[in-house]
């Protein structure tokens, strides 16, 4: 196992072209280098592989034999290069990620079109989680990064701001508080709620303004998703309190968006990776996108929901 891979090439091409010279050229040496590596070669395997005349190069049986053997874990070698340098670059690879249901509406779509227009080759892998289930994927190595929120210091997690999103209260455009261009939490108490389950963000920032102003929270309906709870709201079952990061993508038809107050509910979202790991080339590009092109992406929250 003395040999190089750079001599098992050079062979490679000796036997394809017949030519020591334009076996050199291909390999980008000269031919005395080129002739002396080959002459090394044969020395260290103790066999000649050629046979030379003033007119042409022919392989030995030993030669023949070298080729068949070689040729193909040479060319794989070959590609293994090409693709831990494509790796390298970030053009090629795969990017495993958790993100809010919220964020996946239409903030991620979009960004990941932008980004697979770039990286075509780059395979990447979406996991739509609750916030406490993402925050724990990231922790457990299972994804590379997540997309949400981080309610507190963590000593394994750290988070880069990415937006501010707002929750709303969303109601039939029919309802009596409708006509309010804003409705403090103490309202919002007082009616059906309909909500998403405990392990979301929304929930817990649901139940904590809640807790804050001394009620409980209730819920007449719990529900698995958004979609379900604004088309459960429109037909007058409750009021639901939604991201407007998703709620902008979302059917509006029928339902009243009223911001609320006392406190006004904001939250962070943002890029949540574990502290001390090394992310893949392609995830960094992934991120790097994500930050600078963040103003094309953001949801313009505060600005959105208004009473009118």
């Amino acid at each position: 196992m003395n040999f190089k891979l750079r001599q098992l090439q050079g062979v490679l091409a000796l036997a394809r072209t017949g030519s020591f010279s334009r076996a050199a050229a291909a390999s980008a040496m000269t031919q005395p280098a080129f002739s002396q590596m080959i002459r090394e070669l044969e020395t260290t395997l103790d066999l000649r592989l050629f046979d030379r005349t003033t007119r042409r190069v022919d392989l030995t049986d030993a030669g023949r034999a070298l080729v068949a053997l070689v040729r193909r874990p040479v060319d794989e070698l070959a590609d293994a290069y090409a693709n831990l340098r494509d790796f390298a670059a970030g053009t090629r690879g795969r990017i495993e990620l958790a993100l809010l249901p919220s964020a996946a509406f239409g903030f991620m779509a979009r960004a990941l079109a932008a980004y697979q227009t770039r990286h075509p080759l780059v395979q990447v892998t979406l996991r739509e989680e609750q916030n406490d289930v993402l925050l724990q994927q990231v922790r457990d190595r299972e994804v590379d990064f997540g997309i949400g929120v981080l309610p507190r210091r963590d000593p394994e997690l750290e988070a880069t701001d990415l937006f501010t999103d707002e929750l709303v209260a969303v109601l039939p455009a029919s309802h009596r508080l409708a006509r309010r261009a804003t409705l403090p939490w103490t309202l919002v108490a007082g009616e059906p709620l309909i909500l998403l389950p405990r392990p979301s963000s929304v929930r817990q920032m649901v139940e904590s303004a809640l807790a804050g102003g001394g009620a409980q929270c209730k819920p007449a309906f719990e529900v698995a998703n958004m979609v379900t709870a604004a088309s459960m709201a429109r037909l007058g079952l409750g009021i639901t309190v939604l991201p407007w990061l998703a709620l902008a993508e979302m059917r509006q038809e029928g339902l009243a968006v009223r911001r609320i107050s006392g406190p006004r509910p904001l939250r962070r979202v943002g890029i949540i990776k574990r502290k001390g790991r090394s992310l893949s080339p392609a995830a960094a590009e992934f991120l790097a996108l994500l930050e600078a092109e963040r103003s094309a992406f953001e949801p313009q929250a505060l600005a959105a929901p208004r009473g009118r």
